[in-house]
């Protein structure tokens, strides 16, 4: 009788299928390992949803926490022809590993790297102007930017939350987000449990 396949051996033989990451994005991740950055799966999640933001539409995205620029690499390589991502950062050292990946794998001329504090540079940014939004780093920040991230996203746009089922000291924070988002009419969301949580909400 054969042994059992493993979890890991599963998780790694689909990774090596569908989550491979070249050379950059290796790179990348050595240099923005504690950063937080999303793993192989979530970065190509991430990738799949934006290639499928629309073409002739509204396809700029959006993405509040840097995470060491891991995450972007993975949207700008997949945004369609003439979208942009915009990203905003407030810790100095965040916002330069980002830049650094970004400038590397030679997509400097698709992003807009903001260093700053999102509840100062959403307010600025235009109405019903984003595709898809990406919500990461402090969850005790993310219910007060959450307006302002459905300001400027589009009619049916997606906001990827991650990090949602996160214990500890976060969990009451996120407990409330989650609350908010479920009481919301506008919204129509779900939670995916994998890498702590990703939270998927649509604005109709």
């Amino acid at each position: 009788m054969a042994d059992p396949i493993s979890d890991d051996t599963i998780r790694d033989e689909l990774r090596e299928l569908f989550a491979v990451e070249d050379r950059a994005l290796f790179d990348a991740r050595e240099r923005a390992a504690d950063a937080g950055p999303v793993s192989p799966e979530e970065g190509a999640l991430l990738g799949w949803l934006a290639g499928r933001l629309p073409h002739d539409g509204v396809a700029d995205v959006v993405e509040i926490g840097a995470a060491g620029g891991i995450g972007a690499l993975h949207i700008v390589r997949a945004l369609p022809s003439g979208a942009m991502l915009t990203t905003i950062e407030p810790d100095a050292h965040a916002h330069a590993l980002a830049s650094e990946a970004l400038e590397v794998a030679g997509h400097g001329d698709r992003v807009r790297a903001i260093l700053g504090d999102p509840a100062e540079v959403l307010p600025r940014l235009a109405d019903a102007r984003y595709g898809m939004c990406v919500l990461q780093g402090d969850p005790r920040r993310y219910l007060a930017l959450l307006e302002d991230v459905l300001r400027v996203l589009t009619p049916g746009g997606l906001l990827v939350v991650r990090g949602v089922l996160r214990r500890g000291e976060h969990g009451m924070a996120l407990a409330r987000l989650l609350g908010q988002v479920a009481d919301d009419e506008r919204l129509h969301a779900t939670v995916l449990q994998e890498h702590d949580g990703m939270l998927l909400i649509t604005r109709r």
